[in-house]
């Protein structure tokens, strides 16, 4: 700023920010460095407050979800891809989840660290999500993280690896897919299985239902209504289904028949 404008100027300042061509949230930020500046230098300057406007993000189908995961088989991160993807959970907080989180027995993952202020919870993981974590976990301590990398360092090297995927696998979808993507992911296919938004905040842990209104929002600019139908012939069948995000539809004959948005 120093070298496009006068800091002693509080007029200019605000006109160059008000005028800058940068996103709400970087004219805001530069607002507040330069507040510090001028308490610095003995004067007053209260920030403006910038309306941040907010862009729907993006949510892949499931078939990129699972082909991207599908990745990363052979590394200890497919299992951490998986677990975002069954949870809702943000990055960091995943990278906090401890053997003594999990209860493979009746399949759940308790989050007892949440991020943001966030509410802890429990939820339940799929047979698969199992079958990757088992051999994790193995050598680990009780109260020892699964993933020892911050999450940082996970996420720097999930987008090398996606991005490489992205090339061999010929798909240019996974270059838009974040750690992040995975929790839109959860919140946009819960409310699509359910309806009900106040699940939905329950599930991905929102304190402000403001937070989890967005997933009603994306729902209705999905543009794929097609979905993966699926007959059920036995009770576990069943139970596996509703587990792995199918919703019952009706009864034929002796099977149950479900179906799950692609």
């Amino acid at each position: 700023m120093n070298r496009r404008v006068n800091l002693w100027d509080l007029d200019a300042v605000q006109r160059f920010l008000d005028t800058g061509e940068w996103t709400e949230g970087r004219k805001e930020n530069m607002a507040y460095a330069y507040a510090d500046w001028c308490t610095f230098k003995g004067f007053l300057y209260t920030p403006k407050k910038y309306r941040r406007s907010k862009k729907l993000p993006f949510v892949p189908l499931e078939k990129d979800i699972d082909q991207l995961i599908g990745g990363f088989a052979y590394s200890k991160y497919g299992a951490f891809l998986q677990l975002l993807k069954e949870t809702g959970f943000r990055p960091v907080e995943a990278s906090r989840i401890r053997p003594m989180d999990l209860d493979f027995t009746r399949r759940t993952v308790t989050l007892n660290q949440p991020a943001k202020g966030s509410n802890p919870r429990q939820l339940r993981i799929s047979k698969k999500l199992v079958s990757m974590l088992t051999p994790i976990i193995v050598n680990k301590e009780h109260n020892e993280r699964i993933w020892a990398s911050t999450s940082q360092h996970i996420s720097d090297n999930f987008r090398k690896k996606r991005n490489k995927l992205s090339q061999s696998l010929g798909n240019p979808i996974f270059k838009q897919i974040t750690l992040r993507t995975f929790r839109h992911f959860k919140g946009t296919q819960e409310y699509a299985r359910t309806k009900d938004i106040l699940h939905v905040k329950a599930v991905l842990g929102h304190v402000n239902i403001q937070n989890t209104l967005i997933y009603i929002r994306l729902l209705q600019e999905e543009p794929d209504d097609s979905f993966i139908v699926r007959a059920c012939k036995d009770l576990d069948e069943f139970i596996e289904s509703l587990g792995n995000g199918f919703e019952y539809v009706s009864d034929y004959q002796d099977m149950k028949i479900v179906r799950k948005r692609k």
